[in-house]
């Protein structure tokens, strides 16, 4: 009795019983994406001269990219490395870029969105988050 009182507890969180008899779910694990090569200050420093050191926009935005690769960040270290642009279509499409590999976006990436001067921009970058949780 204590053996098919305990496989009916089993059955009723982790089974499903069709025609065919009774089918174990298989349990489902949260992934967890880990960063390996966190950006220092220091680096992402280094990341905005390195943008600011090219001469046009589409060259800023491809060495933007480059030295970004690889890299997860925080959210100051962001606002850090968009500085490194002059104009703020690009700061957006990289604020954009480096969302998803921003460690405290969920609870800072605000500081990101209150980093650019049009509100449209602003507004745009809040969708974009809304849109990509």
């Amino acid at each position: 009795k204590i053996l098919y009182s305990a496989l009916f507890l089993v059955c009723l969180t982790a089974c499903s019983v069709t025609e065919d008899g009774i089918v174990i779910n298989t349990p489902t694990v949260p992934s967890v994406n880990l960063c390996q090569n966190v950006a220092t200050d220091a680096q992402a420093e280094n990341m905005k001269d390195q943008i600011k050191d090219q001469t046009f926009k589409d060259e800023k935005l491809q060495r933007a990219r480059l030295v970004t690769n690889g890299f997860c960040f925080v959210s100051t270290q962001v606002v850090t490395v968009i500085d490194g642009f002059t104009f703020d279509d690009n700061k957006l499409t990289l604020a954009k870029e480096l969302y998803e590999k921003t460690t405290d976006r969920k609870t800072n990436y605000i500081i990101v969105v209150d980093s650019f001067t049009h509100k449209s921009d602003r507004d745009e970058l809040m969708e974009y988050i809304q849109n990509n949780p």
